[in-house]
């Protein structure tokens, strides 16, 4: 990810998000989450410090939006009704999945980069994230709510987005340079101990996030 994208960032080659510019998103999906705790999203912030310095128009994640994807279950659309009148159905599929599983631990090391993100790395400590993962496809089959699982890719690694590019870079040589040296920058351990399950705008912004369930791992 990191060689196909550095390159064309460095050039000021990168995919702005316009829809995000425009302000509020009227799009919704459901996802199942992580939260980092105090500590990560602390070191998040300290990076995001760093690139808004350089870039100060680029979008960066607020702490309290910030997140680890566990699975989105639809991403979302601009007419998400069909999908979300199944809500209680979905809820049951994500609860069954998740009843067993143990918390885990997911080391973050360095920044992935794609044209239009910079994203913390996750190392997850354990099978667990793919255990989950794999669940989770098995009971949303198991009712019929796959039809738009996995619809963008699927998804395998952990990370957390924390800055998309909304407009052109100021300066995309100076820019890569500071992304070079975070390549590897340690930003912590989060435990991941709870999920949430949540209906989501594309940034998963606070004001129009919707919980629909809270779910302790074992």
């Amino acid at each position: 990810m990191w060689d196909r994208a550095f390159a064309a960032v460095a050039a000021g080659d990168i995919d702005c998000d316009t829809r995000l510019a425009a302000g509020p998103d009227p799009r919704r999906g459901l996802t199942v989450i992580a939260r980092p705790g105090p500590e990560a999203c602390a070191r998040f912030d300290t990076l995001l410090d760093r690139l808004s310095a350089l870039e100060p128009g680029q979008y960066r994640q607020p702490p309290p939006d910030m997140h680890m994807t566990v699975l989105s279950l639809f991403t979302v659309a601009g007419d998400a009704t069909p999908a979300l009148a199944r809500l209680a159905d979905y809820r049951a599929a994500v609860r069954a999945a998740v009843a067993g599983v143990e918390a885990f631990e997911v080391a973050f090391a360095g920044i992935a980069l794609s044209r239009g993100a910079v994203l913390a790395r996750g190392f997850p400590q354990g099978p667990q994230p793919e255990l989950l993962r794999a669940r989770l496809r098995a009971q949303l089959r198991k009712r019929g709510l796959d039809a738009l699982l996995d619809e963008r890719y699927r998804l395998v690694t952990a990370h957390a987005t924390l800055l998309r590019f909304v407009r052109p870079l100021r300066d995309p040589a100076r820019f890569s340079e500071e992304l070079a040296l975070l390549r590897d920058a340690p930003l912590g351990t989060m435990r991941v101990d709870r999920l949430e399950l949540v209906v989501n705008d594309w940034t998963m912004s606070s004001a129009s996030l919707e919980r629909v369930d809270t779910l302790p791992l074992s």
